[in-house]
């Protein structure tokens, strides 16, 4: 029994670093994506066809392999659709039309909600009464940057729903990883062969060689940061602390993006945050230490081996 905790609490420490690894490059996200649409030639389309293309080829050996290990044509549907291309492809449509704040607050603090949503309903994990508090200043933060983007003139209501929209989807992987995945580097390869194997006939039979009229330079920090480090080093991460945490707890990690975000968005794009989305930054962020510390649960003597 005292292994079984020791193991537990382990696991525990595991995820915790995992999903701090994955939060730290995530953070940057919004910004470079944000970079590249905004200073560059780049467009939303382009972005995406490069993260997918990189880390599709790099992880298309792993995959053949490896093989889908059992994984139906659903499964890989709901993680593909869920942080794959058609994620990328809406957040960055948001991205174009709004600040990274905005981004930062509502489609992390979304997901989370979305995330503890599915997983009631599809697991029945119950929740404690602190990750229950945490989850309502979740929510709390995200209403309250909805408020600002529908009443304030300089922010974007159509942004703020694209921005739900990709907290849903990002939710919908969340949940899908764990029920459905045998390992995080298996996942993450699954999502990055099958988005390159979906996305390149549609983005070459529309653009052509388009992407070659872009400088390489721009082109080159893109495919660094999106296709390796987004792409497989923090949807590793992301996807281990999922599996060694649950959906649930796993998807509060994502919460760290919105500070990160922020302040590098202020010393790399000269975004300076508004008083709303401050404030609903620092709900967010208290929502997660409330759902993150807090004691492990104890294994019963029954299921210790």
């Amino acid at each position: 029994m005292h292994v079984t905790i020791r193991h537990n609490v382990d696991a525990r420490w595991a995820g915790i670093l995992c999903g701090l690894a994955s939060a730290v490059i995530w953070g940057a996200f919004p910004v470079v994506t944000r970079l590249g649409l905004t200073h560059t030639a780049l467009d939303a389309y382009d972005i995406t066809f490069i993260r997918y293309t990189v880390s599709g080829v790099i992880l298309l050996p792993f995959l053949l392999r490896h093989g889908l290990k059992g994984l139906g044509w659903q499964a890989i549907a709901l993680m593909v659709v869920g942080i794959g291309a058609p994620y990328m492809l809406v957040v960055a449509f948001g991205l174009a039309q709004a600040p990274v704040e905005q981004f930062a607050v509502v489609t992390p603090g979304s997901m989370i909600l979305f995330s503890v949503l599915i997983s009631a309903w599809s697991f029945d994990v119950p929740l404690l009464r602190k990750e229950k508090a945490g989850i309502a200043l979740i929510v709390a933060g995200v209403a309250l940057v909805g408020y600002h983007s529908f009443a304030s003139s300089q922010a974007s209501p159509s942004a703020y729903l694209i921005f739900l929209l990709g907290g849903l989807l990002w939710a919908v992987y969340t949940v899908s990883s764990k029920r459905f995945s045998t390992s995080a580097l298996h996942a993450t390869a699954i999502v990055s062969v099958f988005s390159l194997a979906g996305y390149l006939p549609l983005y070459l039979a529309v653009r052509g060689a388009h992407l070659l009229q872009a400088p390489s330079w721009d082109i080159g920090v893109q495919a660094v940061y999106q296709g390796v480090l987004v792409s497989i080093v923090a949807l590793f991460f992301y996807s281990k602390s999922v599996q060694l945490l649950g959906p649930a707890i796993g998807a509060t990690f994502a919460a760290l993006v919105p500070g990160a975000a922020t302040v590098l968005a202020m010393l790399t794009l000269g975004e300076k945050a508004s008083t709303t989305a401050i404030i609903g930054l620092v709900t967010v962020t208290a929502g997660m230490a409330l759902t993150l510390l807090r004691r492990p649960r104890r294994t019963s003597p029954s299921s210790a081996h």
